[in-house]
């Protein structure tokens, strides 16, 4: 099956044609990553924004902690922290993922406009499965649990009332069940068949179990949940076999962001200095089929992911730019300015008035091309002399 090219949460229809970039913001005290450095309001919303401007598609904004020994978090608590940054999220025009598996807090959050829910317990609670099917949100489906040993498909973590079981498991979650090394010939690795049969049985039990609530398949995307209840080994097994996961149909998120498997495959020890790994990783599982990647560092990922899709993928993009020439300026020099670009051709003019609309096909992603664009304003100015020519709109 083909990968999925479109995403539907809520009111946008996010193109996966190219990958994208999803900033996590923990909003908690207890991050493993970043100690708290965004649990106030103020410095989350900074934070948030120098996403948006580094490069983020979409921002997922989580209040309670699931690191290894994390501790639990009630509803109203969670949606305490969430609140003012999804309200100022949405009144900037980004595109919001909930990160919660409680059913009351992606309720509210929907409400406030945020248009994703990023669900760790894979919408096993049937309360989460009606907040999605009374919305029209975005669903990640995740597994969380062992995959291999003596694992099944029950193994999986599956919300339930009066337990916890998802903080019992990531209390070992970096161990996962290594039954499988005592197998007779002492593989290095377990059994590909087993670990792809539980996670592709949950993850589509999931989906299917949505879609039969009236969710429709464009809205859902699979995270397998690396680094929850798996081993290291498990983690191996699972990103070598992203291209089988990313064929079932839905968009797969890639999200090893900082994890302790990252440490262990590149021997580095402080969470917060692993973006390098993360990013190669992450790129590894878009050349496999990953089309959303969770990350913690938005720059160093975006421009990482800019540089390898130029290079290996033959994708463009149609901008529409609407221009103003300033008075020295005149519509030709304007044309040709932006027909210069790298990677960049005017397919269309139009004048109107003092303003000059461009219909512009280009392979540089956003950030790219803003830069590219703002050379080329730059060197009209600098040949005649005349100010910068105002953008009315992109």
């Amino acid at each position: 099956m083909p990968i999925a090219s479109t995403w539907n949460c809520s009111n946008v229809a996010l193109d996966l044609s190219r990958p994208r970039v999803m900033g996590v913001l923990n909003v908690t005290p207890d991050s493993f990553s970043d100690g708290g450095a965004h649990n106030a309001p103020k410095a989350a919303i900074a934070t948030a924004a120098q996403m948006l401007t580094d490069g983020a598609g979409l921002i997922d904004v989580g209040g309670e902690s699931t690191r290894p020994g994390f501790t639990p978090v009630e509803p109203d608590e969670e949606y305490h922290r969430l609140e003012p940054v999804v309200r100022w999220l949405v009144k900037e025009g980004a595109l919001v993922s909930i990160d919660t598996r409680h059913p009351t807090v992606a309720q509210r959050c929907t409400e406030l406009g945020a248009q994703i829910i990023n669900d760790v317990t894979g919408f096993s609670d049937p309360q989460m499965v009606q907040v999605a099917a009374n919305s029209t949100c975005g669903c990640v489906v995740m597994h969380s649990g062992p995959v291999s040993g003596a694992a099944t498909r029950s193994s999986a973590v599956m919300a339930s009332s009066g337990r916890d079981d998802l903080s019992t498991l990531m209390n070992v979650a970096s161990a996962g069940d290594r039954a499988w090394e005592n197998e007779q010939d002492q593989p290095l690795l377990p059994q590909v068949d087993h670990v792809l049969g539980l996670l592709e049985g949950y993850l589509l039990d999931r989906a299917k179990d949505l879609e039969a609530q009236g969710v429709d398949a464009s809205r859902i995307c699979l995270d397998p949940g690396v680094g929850f209840g798996k081993s290291p080994e498990d983690n191996i097994v699972i990103l070598r076999a992203t291209q089988q996961l990313a064929s079932l149909g839905y968009p797969l998120m890639c999200a090893v962001s900082r994890k302790r498997f990252v440490g262990t495959v590149s021997g580095v020890a402080d969470a917060a200095a692993r973006d390098d790994a993360t990013i190669g990783i992450s790129l590894a599982a878009v050349a496999r089929g990953a089309r959303v990647l969770r990350v913690h560092n938005v720059a160093g990922m975006a421009q990482a992911l800019d540089g390898f899709w130029a290079t290996s993928e033959a994708w463009t993009a149609h901008v529409s730019l609407s221009l103003s020439p300033a008075a020295n300026t005149n519509d030709c020099q304007v044309v040709e300015a932006v027909d210069t670009m790298p990677l960049t051709r005017v397919r269309g003019t139009h004048a109107a008035g003092d303003t000059l609309r461009l219909e512009v096909e280009t392979s540089l992603d956003r950030i790219p091309f803003q830069r590219a664009l703002d050379a080329a304003i730059r060197n009209i100015a600098t040949q005649d002399g005349s100010p910068v020519f105002e953008r009315r709109g992109e």
